[in-house]
């Protein structure tokens, strides 16, 4: 509901915009904007300063000095939106025009134009006062940092981020357009501020934006054509209208789920294997092969494979579609789904594909109405074009070549690239490069997603690139093409950029495990590739990354070599037997845009030092990971929310011989505080929340594909078996499966598990009863009311663990505290 605005001349501030649990209120002279909940509390105020430079009052930069609105002059209604005639500082006379609108509950949107003739217009911007101790999360995928407090965020489509030694190499071989070489920069930007004060800010231009953080008590955003050091082309015309978009909390998990609501969420995994372990095999088909067939006789579990014919940009499968077909058979033989590589570029000399695109328009331009000709390099390189998805001849040459993926038998792809539009292009409907260029991946991954859903079976593909909007059609995200180090761009930043895109919308996401730029001094080591692999365990895809740019040539571990196989079959077991938990998670962020990999600010949004931290995370809502990222470290500083905790290594054992979890007797932790534990080499860093029933998978599947042989234990083999492990406590609840759900709760008389299930399984229970908040020793145990007799349950009284097997649908499972 709109309410009246206050009238012109008065300093009153009136409410022009509800929506609910947020609210738009103006102050008519000066001109000043504030945002209040929905029982009037304060939740933004904007800079109230006129001074130059970036922060400050709504305003636009022209001559190189910012020019500021002052007061309102007029102030009418157009249906529900409030319109304001604004007097500036711009010594030509020109006005602001300003447009407030509540959207969907909780959501406020503001248009700000410029009015009236002068010089050119630079950027337009608005600053807000900051609060203390406020974080500034969000933005997209992030390699730098996830607190983004202090410094300068841009949000530009590009390559990389790379290290500052590699930036003359890449500008050798990158297009212009697509490098920045900054540590922020990013395939996947998403102009979006989630603060831990309990709001969200979006801005909704395609153009360049920049966030300009907490610096003199207050932050800023600021709309540009393109970035300060790339001239926009004379035909393009100067921003003159900046978009935004406001979200209310109280909580940074309430202001992402309206944001996840508006802008959209990835949809549901096509099929189980793309939460299974995945595996790049290297060499000729032959030897791929042959290293799959070794990875499955030491018992490590595959689900996917990983290949890489590039079927676009130059139509390496030309000639050779009989391979390819024989390629994907051996998978799947082998019980494997298997990808292989797409991008949205076309080599000149791939015919009839290029000729009949640009014949009909199928192809990005330059200004003389020619397909734009860029270089793409790798370790080759090639003239390219690329595809103008707006068209419906660019959508038609995607098509027929994904199209020949899917009948050789491919199960999805990489879908690679997208971040080269150049911002002197134009697209077929007449469309800017300036303007193009960023939601250019929203368009080839949303053709490439329509075209995935008339294949008649599932396809799955995984993306790199992405802006505002994507998620409905990125159905799996990974970082790109990180350096193998440690530290920045490597798994470090890994783990950044994995919390800050839950941060900005994306819910399942995965590295390059090992890395995949070898450059200079750079390498590879075993260490580093067993804590990646740890990492990949927690993270929502799992995927190796064998193959890399080496400069100079250099040798690289691999998850199949003698020392590193035992770590692997570990962690890709436990990846497969969580799948029961990850399927609950992914559910509830399509429900509620919590991510799979969540930053403890989401979680805890009262505790500082949980929102602060940048290397754990919540994996899921019960499991809590903290993946080592020091060369050589053998202990884990980490900081425990609070609660009670269990230390996962300390309380289950994991035995090579079968890769099962022997529960012993737990150790409970207290939270709201930091501690060290033990990480040898072997181990990942995991907790669990006291009162977690965690659901697993039995030990023993092999995939989670549709293409069991013989010799392979497939999901649909055990889908009706499931292992519990509860450390239960007071109350709690745990999804597991989709709509499924446990239920805990602790009394005086004793402790009670539900179970509701929908389908009839069997469920083999392994329970401390250390971890209650009053320990027992289980007098009886009943299910469904019915007394189990004493040799259907047993419990150890040196771990002080129920074990007991419950078959059913909906069991009810009560454990007596006193006889």
């Amino acid at each position: 509901m709109l309410l009246p605005a206050a009238r012109t001349g008065t300093a009153r501030a009136a409410t022009v915009a509800d929506a609910g649990s947020l609210r738009a209120r103006v102050k008519s002279a000066p001109w000043g904007l504030n945002l209040t909940d929905g029982r009037g509390r304060p939740v933004l105020a904007e800079d109230p300063s006129t001074a130059a430079g970036p922060s400050g009052t709504l305003g636009f930069r022209s001559g190189g000095a910012w020019r500021r609105a002052t007061r309102v002059i007029d102030s009418h209604r157009e249906g529900r939106t409030y319109v304001a005639e604004l007097k500036t500082t711009d010594p030509s006379g020109r006005k602001l025009e300003v447009r407030i609108r509540a959207g969907r509950e909780g959501t406020i949107s503001m248009a700000e134009e410029v009015r009236g003739a002068g010089p050119a217009i630079e950027a337009l911007g608005i600053g807000f006062k900051s609060r203390r101790g406020e974080r500034y999360l969000g933005f997209g995928e992030r390699s730098d940092a996830v607190d983004q407090r202090g410094g300068e965020v841009e949000s530009y489509v590009a390559d990389g981020p790379y290290q500052p030694e590699e930036y003359s190499l890449m500008e050798a071989i990158v297009p212009k357009w697509g490098f920045r070489p900054r540590e922020d920069a990013t395939y996947y930007p998403v102009p979006w501020l989630l603060s831990t004060a309990g709001y969200g800010v979006l801005v909704e231009n395609p153009e360049t934006s920049y966030f300009r953080l907490g610096r003199g008590g207050s932050w800023s955003v600021e709309l540009l054509n393109a970035p300060p050091e790339e001239s926009p082309p004379a035909a393009a015309q100067p921003p003159h209208v900046l978009r935004l978009r406001f979200f209310a909390g109280p909580t940074p998990a309430d202001a992402l789920r309206r944001f996840t609501r508006d802008t959209g969420r990835q949809p549901a995994p096509a099929a189980p294997w793309l939460l299974g372990p995945w595996v790049q095999p290297t060499g000729s088909a032959e030897q791929q092969a042959e290293l799959i067939d070794r990875l499955q006789a030491a018992d490590a579990p595959l689900s996917a494979a990983q290949t890489y014919t590039h079927y676009l940009p130059c139509g390496s499968q030309v000639g050779r579609r009989e391979a390819e077909r024989g390629r994907t058979r051996a998978m799947h033989r082998r019980g494997l789904a298997v990808t292989t590589y797409l991008n949205p570029m076309v080599c000149t000399g791939y015919d009839p594909v290029f000729e009949t695109a640009a014949a009909n328009g199928g192809l990005i331009e330059n200004g003389a109405g020619q397909p734009y000709l860029f270089r793409y390099s790798t370790t080759t390189s090639f003239d390219v074009a690329e595809l103008d998805f707006g068209s419906r001849a660019g959508r038609d040459a995607f098509d027929s070549v994904a199209g020949e993926a899917v009948e050789d038998g491919y199960d999805g792809w990489m879908e690679d690239f997208g971040e080269y539009t150049p911002l002197d292009s134009v697209s077929s409907s007449g469309e800017p490069g300036t303007a193009l260029h960023n939601p250019y991946p929203r368009r080839y991954h949303c053709a490439a997603s329509d075209l995935a859903a008339r294949a008649g079976r599932p396809i799955i593909r995984f993306q790199r690139s992405g802006w505002t909007g994507a998620a409905p059609c990125s159905q799996a995200v990974w970082g790109g093409d990180p350096t193998t180090a440690w530290g920045f761009d490597g798994l470090r930043s890994s783990l950044r950029q994995a919390l800050s895109m839950g941060l900005s919308g994306i819910g399942l996401w995965g590295s390059d495990i090992g890395g995949f730029f070898a450059l200079f001094d750079n390498q590879l080591t075993p260490d580093l590739l067993k804590r990646w692999v740890q990492f990949g365990a927690v993270s929502g895809v799992m995927r190796t990354e064998a193959d890399g740019i080496d400069i100079p040539a250099k040798q690289r571990p691999q998850i199949w070599d003698p020392d590193q196989i035992a770590n692997w079959r570990r962690y890709a077991n436990l990846h497969t037997r969580l799948y029961p938990y990850l399927v609950a998670a992914e559910a509830s962020y399509r429900s509620s845009g919590m991510p799979l990999m969540r930053q403890l600010s989401l979680a805890y949004p009262g505790d500082p030092t949980a929102a602060g931290r940048e290397d754990e995370f919540l994996f899921g809502p019960d499991l809590l990971a903290a993946p080592v990222l020091e060369p050589g470290a053998r202990t884990r500083r980490l900081y425990l929310p609070r609660g009670r905790w269990v230390d996962l290594w300390r309380s289950v054992a994991y035995r090579e011989g079968d890769a099962s979890l022997q529960m012993g007797r737990a150790k409970l932790v207290r939270g709201g505080r930091a501690l060290t534990l033990p990480a040898p080499l072997e181990q990942l860093p995991l907790l669990a929340r006291a009162g977690t029933i965690l659901p697993l998978l039995p030990a023993g599947v092999d995939t989670l594909s549709r293409y069991p042989d013989d010799s392979t234990t497939a999901l649909s083999d055990r889908r009706w078996q499931l292992t519990l492990l509860a450390f239960p406590r007071g109350r709690s609840s745990a999804g597991f499966f989709e709509n499924e759900r446990l239920q805990s709760r602790e009394s005086s008389r004793g402790w009670t598990l539900r179970i509701k299930g929908k389908a009839r399984r069997a469920y083999d229970l392994r329970a401390s009863m250390v971890t209650l908040k009053e320990p027992f020793e289980p007098c009886t145990v009943r299910v469904n009311g019915r007394r189990l007799r004493d040799a259907a349950w047993s419990y150890s009284r040196p771990t002080e663990m129920l074990s007991v097997r419950i078959a059913g649908r909906n069991p009810r499972l009560f454990v007596r505290r006193r006889c």
